[in-house]
């Protein structure tokens, strides 16, 4: 069951990363969700991932945006700049990925009520189920959300660190992977 994979997810108490320390693009990897999760998730649900190429189009109009925008100012100018475009995405896909996880705990303690309430009996099964289906949808849509925040922030923390770095954009290979592999049905799921 859906519900119970999500729940399993909380079965171990981390101290969010993002409470502990500033969002930065290497904090995403304690709290991106795993794309496998996302995917099965998304599938049983029946519902529709971001975007496969979202990571590729978010850094190739960042970088286009950094070209046409930010590389003609001063280098102080630059790197002020540069960080003004990373912060708040990366921010905001940390934030995603705290609501995704407190949705998480409270579908699980959801999941706990509906158990006890079968283990003893009652009228009020069938309404503590509804609680429970309504947070499994809010945990889901707000873990493919986070996903998707995730994978649109590396993508322009790839474009400024090539920025920061003085090297020349050029596409990522892996993002051009990821979007053949989809198209012709080899990603999650196809055949």
């Amino acid at each position: 069951m859906v519900g119970e994979d999500l729940a399993e997810a909380t079965n171990v108490v981390r101290f969010p990363a993002g409470l502990r320390v500033a969002a930065s693009a290497a904090v995403l990897d304690g709290l991106e969700p795993d794309p496998r999760e996302v995917a099965a998730v998304a599938e049983r649900l029946g519902w529709d991932l971001p975007p496969a190429d979202l990571f590729g189009r978010a850094d190739e109009e960042t970088a286009r945006y950094i070209a046409e925008q930010v590389l003609p100012l001063a280098r102080h100018e630059r790197l002020g700049a540069l960080d003004g475009l990373l912060r708040p995405v990366v921010a905001s896909a940390a934030e995603a990925c705290g609501r995704g996880r407190e949705a998480a705990v409270r579908l699980a303690a959801a999941g706990a009520a509906v158990r006890l309430a079968w283990a003893l009996g009652g009228d009020w099964v069938v309404p503590l189920e509804r609680v429970a289906d309504r947070r499994l949808r809010e945990a889901a849509s707000l873990l493919i959300e986070a996903h998707g925040r995730c994978r649109a922030a590396r993508g322009v923390a790839r474009a400024v660190g090539l920025a920061r770095r003085g090297e020349a954009w050029t596409p990522s290979r892996g993002a051009e992977r990821a979007t053949r592999l989809c198209e012709t049905g080899w990603a999650v799921g196809g055949a």
